[in-house]
């Protein structure tokens, strides 16, 4: 699961899981990993509802861009 500059160090990052990783480590990480699933998932929801709902001020939040400092993630 390492991205980015991480993905370079993935020797490094096997090393320091040698002899450390227990079964309950690794259930307690699939445990973690589920419930990040279960958040995005949760934050798309979210996002597809707010985006609906601000349909009928999408002039006002358009006129908002136009404002220095105010991005369409803000408004």
């Amino acid at each position: 699961m390492a991205r980015g500059r991480l993905r370079k160090k993935l020797p490094e990052l096997r090393k320091a899981l040698e002899g450390r990783f227990r079964p309950h480590h690794r259930f307690m990480v699939g445990e973690i990993l589920t419930h990040i699933d279960f958040l995005d998932e949760a934050i798309e929801r979210i996002s597809v509802e707010v985006s609906c709902r601000m349909v009928p001020f999408s002039k006002k939040v358009d006129m908002m861009d136009l404002v220095p400092g105010i991005k369409p993630a803000s408004s």
